[in-house]
């Protein structure tokens, strides 16, 4: 497997059968693997990331953008509130069960205790804040691209065994194949498939309980 920008560039040619560079040049083949890495991350969610950010008196929305992590930011998994010494998780709500539970009363403040998704890039927080608080997100998190100048992967393992069929599907998908196209898109599924069934089967919710 894969752990630096010029090993997915070689399990790529192997692939394509073209270790020899004659159809594709290695920068089309990082931009093909850079795609790759985040379309794995889209649909694994593999590189989760715990931001903080101080919700605001009165402010009931939070963008994406105005987190540590930006627009790179891709999904919000669950938000604890720091409340004295304490971690309080949040609920979440659609939007249509948030909107009428939690913003029926325009002109109330207090402790948030839930939120909800508004649009792809901006969550709810409701109540509106009384105070400044501090929450910390679970969030999923884009990597930067790989480059020759930083070619490390940090993406875990065996995530990253699905890149080089990713790349390989825009690679036959750009010259027009797409019979092969669609058979790398294939692989590319089944070994997403495989590291989410052999990395989140492990663990019980606890040994306590019968039925598991």
């Amino acid at each position: 497997m894969a752990t630096t920008l010029s090993g997915y560039i070689t399990e790529t040619r192997r692939l394509l059968h073209d270790v020899n560079a004659n159809f594709w040049t290695n920068a089309e083949l990082t931009d093909y693997i850079n795609d790759g890495r985040g379309h794995l991350i889209q649909d694994t969610g593999c590189n989760r990331v715990l931001q903080t950010y101080i919700a605001q008196t009165g402010i009931e929305t939070i963008d994406f953008a105005d987190l540590p992590e930006g627009t790179d930011t891709i999904d919000i998994l669950t938000i604890n509130l720091y409340w004295g010494n304490s971690r309080v998780p949040m609920y979440y709500l659609a939007w249509s069960n948030f909107n009428a539970q939690l913003r029926f009363w325009q002109n109330y403040n207090g402790r948030p205790v839930g939120f909800s998704m508004y649009g792809p890039k901006k969550i709810f927080i409701g109540p509106k804040p009384d105070q400044d608080y501090q929450l910390e997100l679970d969030t999923v998190v884009l990597k930067p691209p790989l480059t020759e100048a930083d070619p490390d992967e940090t993406l875990p393992s065996p995530f990253t065994e699905a890149v080089p069929f990713y790349a390989a599907y825009i690679a036959k998908y750009q010259e027009q194949s797409y019979g092969e196209a669609e058979i790398f898109k294939q692989e590319y599924q089944k070994h997403v498939m495989q590291a989410l069934n052999t990395t989140f089967t492990r663990r019980l919710p606890t040994p306590y309980i019968s039925g598991y």
